[in-house]
């Protein structure tokens, strides 16, 4: 059995040394073993040599602590450029990215809209759509949400000298 409580303190302490912040945690069952994932992020990016720091700072923590008694794979990483948001946190950090939100609407039918995030108050979102029109979502209406990479458009056209 695994303590969560003790795995979070872990996750949270090296965190603290590090600088760096949990995006999201996973634990699973893998075969005899577990799987455990954590996304980190710092305000600058991550680069894979922060993951590969975290990494051995928390599996030496881990293994020194006994904190996962079976056998068990960790696996760090950034969120991705285009990454799911799940708490208010996520939706406060992505305040002017593009994302693709799935919501219940006020008909309580699903809609997906796509737009940019221009505020979070309390519990509701404000998300400007692509055409243009402004969209009040209550986090707890939110089905499934992430943002999407938009590469900086670059003309096609070349000078010819």
């Amino acid at each position: 059995m695994i303590d969560k409580s003790a795995l979070k303190k872990s996750i949270d302490r090296i965190c603290d040394e590090t600088g760096f912040q949990i995006y999201d945690w996973k634990l699973k069952r893998r075969g005899s073993a577990h799987n455990l994932v954590i996304y980190i992020t710092k305000p600058e990016g991550v680069t894979l040599d922060d993951c590969e720091v975290y990494s051995r700072m928390l599996g030496d923590d881990l293994d020194m602590n006994d904190v996962i008694e079976t056998r068990y794979f960790l696996e760090v990483s950034s969120p991705g450029l285009s990454r799911p948001l799940f708490t208010i946190e996520h939706f406060q950090g992505a305040v002017g990215e593009y994302v693709k939100v799935t919501f219940l609407n006020n008909e309580r039918n699903h809609e997906t809209i796509h737009g940019n995030i221009s505020g979070v108050d309390g519990q509701t979102i404000t998300l400007a759509s692509e055409n243009g029109e402004v969209k009040l979502i209550n986090i707890s209406d939110v089905q499934k949400a992430k943002t999407i990479f938009v590469w900086p458009s670059t003309s096609s056209k070349t000078k010819k000298e």
